[in-house]
């Protein structure tokens, strides 16, 4: 017969009466549910003791069904005289408990246990027999815990004994450290070694009988490593107080410090990076820095190349015609050149309209009686009214003003942004990041004075002619 399901600390409370299955309804304090700790169908030994009725009590077989309701297969003893018990209905517990079956299963295996031990001690006691034969243990005799080089260890080797000095072992000495007489490492080729070389404080590492990695303090250095066959002298890695320096040749080439790292012979290479991760980058900006481009050197910014030096020195934007050089909010202060811009005037990249309209030469005539010298108020700051240099052009607003007065553009209102269809009338606004380090937002009124110059030319022209009409 199967031994009965087990699970400890397994108690429910349950509410219902009569002959039949009885729903259990949770756990009791420190127990556990059957839902949770026995399987649905499978058979163990229950007891029912009633709370409200203390008289009414049960113990027999039964299972869990489908419904998580208690079955009574079996019962085993009752307060019925042996039979099931009509539960009234009212506060019971229902437990899982150990039956008889299951202490005369455990028995049994007790007894099996005994048995198979007792065979275990014949055979120890021949292993003892067969121990007392070798090498006695030992065990009885003194203990310490450092060695030295002339003790001895006994060990088999083929049908006998031998004693091994600890010498040619790896072993603790008298002031605590473990010591190694010899080289670390296998004989076969291609072996590594490791070694103490002197009485300094040195480590050698070597492969095939050669020296190739020294490890040794020296000075105010916290550590050297010393790659041998690299080169004549010193080649290799000093780790400094606030420093790492590399050598070659017994001569420092480069060291590394809290300031950066410093290049005192040779030089950095690197390779040529792309746009989206230059060569040399920032850690806050992974996508600006600078990279090659083929034979032209360039500055990234933003994933894009923005500024290119080709290999005979002239510079050049990273994209054509899409970029200014300075902006309103920061000027370039003066440009100097051996001569003047070449300005696209290509006829198969324009739209012509034509000549100018008597509105615009009306207003090109009025602008030059708007031309007059003038002063910078910045340079005025700094030199004195007296040594500011004179310039001569026109005013913006001046210009401006003229043209909206003839209907050619609308006049500059405030609160608003002027707008001009006329490439010679410039405004620009720039927000306080557009205007670099120490800037403020602003705005500012331009002319583009070499198309202002020629709309002027082109009034002179218009008016000679009109003169020459009339003669």
């Amino acid at each position: 017969m199967p031994t009965p399901f087990f699970a400890d600390l397994v108690r429910e409370l349950a509410q219902e009466g009569g002959t039949g299955p009885l729903t259990p309804t949770g756990a009791v304090p420190g127990h556990r549910r059957f839902a949770d700790a026995v399987p649905p169908g499978v058979s163990f030994d229950y007891a029912v003791a009633g709370i409200a009725r203390p008289e009414q009590w049960e113990v027999g077989t039964g299972r869990i069904g489908a419904d998580g309701r208690l079955l009574r297969d079996v019962v085993a003893a009752s307060s019925n005289d042996g039979a099931a018990v009509d539960f009234t209905a009212g506060l019971k517990t229902i437990a899982l408990t150990v039956g008889a079956g299951w202490f005369a299963a455990a028995d049994t295996r007790a007894a099996t246990l005994a048995a198979d031990m007792a065979a275990f001690d014949g055979e120890l006691a021949g292993l003892a027999d067969a121990l007392d034969a070798k090498q006695p243990l030992s065990t009885t005799h003194g203990s310490v815990v450092a060695g030295e080089a002339t003790d001895a260890v006994t060990v088999r080797r083929g049908a006998g004994w031998i004693n091994i000095p600890l010498s040619a072992l790896a072993f603790r000495g008298p002031d605590g450290r473990y010591m190694l007489n010899g080289p670390l490492g296998a004989a076969a080729g291609g072996a590594i070694e490791i070694q103490r070389p002197t009485d300094g404080d040195v480590l050698d590492i070597g492969k095939d009988g050669g020296q190739r990695l020294r490890v040794f303090a020296d000075g105010g250095a916290i550590g050297l490593f010393n790659v041998a066959g690299a080169g004549a002298g010193r080649d290799g890695l000093r780790m400094l107080d606030g420093a790492v320096a590399f050598d070659i040749a017994a001569s420092e080439v480069a060291r590394l410090d809290a300031s950066g790292l410093k290049l005192n012979s040779g030089q950095m290479a690197a390779p040529d990076g792309t746009s989206a991760a230059p060569t040399y980058s920032f850690a806050a900006a992974p996508n600006m820095g600078m990279r090659a481009s083929g034979a032209n050197l360039g500055l990234v910014t933003s994933g894009a190349i923005r500024l290119l030096v080709n290999a005979s020195g002239g510079t050049a934007p990273g994209t054509d015609n899409a970029q200014t050089l300075g902006t309103s909010g920061l000027r370039w202060s003066v440009v100097y050149a051996a001569t003047g811009t070449i300005n696209t005037s290509d006829t198969r990249e324009k739209t012509w309209r034509g000549t100018a309209t008597e509105a615009e030469l009306r207003a090109a005539r009025r602008i030059i009686g708007e031309l007059g010298f003038f002063q910078w108020n910045a340079a005025i700051a700094v030199k004195g009214e007296a040594g500011a240099r004179l310039h001569f052009g026109a005013r913006a607003q001046a210009v401006w003003a003229i043209m909206a007065d003839e209907g050619l553009i609308e006049p500059i209102a405030d609160g608003a942004a002027p707008s001009s269809r006329y490439a010679f009338l410039c405004h620009d606004q720039w927000d306080e990041a557009a205007a670099g380090e120490g800037g403020s937002a602003g705005d500012r009124f331009g002319l583009r004075t070499d198309q202002l110059a020629m709309f002027l030319i082109a009034a002179q022209d218009a008016r000679l002619a009109a003169l020459e009409t009339m003669a």
